[in-house]
């Protein structure tokens, strides 16, 4: 499946006065989250939807624990993960200076695991192969004849329900 995306226009102009347009990606249906991916890598494996979730929920735990003891976590075939802070506008004089205190964010980096082909260059493994499509090629009924997507601005999932229904009207 081809990643989809739709044009978007620039809220800030340019040094020309020029409110540019670019593209952004769509996301369609729910999010996936940890108990459909367990059902999903269960359908693969030899263990049952619950024993992935269990690993899953152990994963991480452990990963948190690491990287709140300041390792930094690799998991071959996904990336790495690392804890950043940020001491934006915080800096001192002298190296005697610095603590914590300084410390205005926190926050865990992932960089994807990447391979290197025989020409030097690096090709990220959750981004091989990738395809991009654009909305009108695949999802025309989304896309307004005036070119704009007709829920701009507005909560994705305004007046639908949870399973992706329409919300029942309490009137009725």
């Amino acid at each position: 499946m081809p990643l989809i995306y739709k044009p978007y226009q620039a809220t800030l102009a340019n040094k020309e006065g020029q409110k540019l347009y670019y593209p952004r990606l769509v996301k369609f249906g729910k999010m996936v989250g940890t108990q459909k991916m367990a059902e999903m890598i269960a359908e693969k494996a030899s263990l049952t939807a619950g024993d992935v979730h269990n690993v899953i929920r152990n994963l991480m735990s452990v990963m948190r624990e690491q990287l709140l003891n300041s390792r930094t976590v690799r998991l071959e075939g996904l990336g790495t993960f690392t804890m950043i802070a940020k001491a934006v506008g915080k800096g001192v004089e002298q190296e005697s200076k610095v603590s914590s205190s300084q410390i205005t964010a926190l926050r865990c980096q992932f960089t994807p695991e990447y391979t290197r082909a025989a020409n030097g260059s690096a090709t990220r493994a959750l981004t091989t192969g990738v395809e991009f499509v654009h909305i009108k090629d695949v999802a025309g009924m989304f896309i307004s004849d005036t070119g704009k997507d007709p829920d701009d601005g507005k909560d994705p999932d305004d007046g639908k329900d949870p399973d992706g229904g329409e919300t029942p009207d309490p009137a009725a």
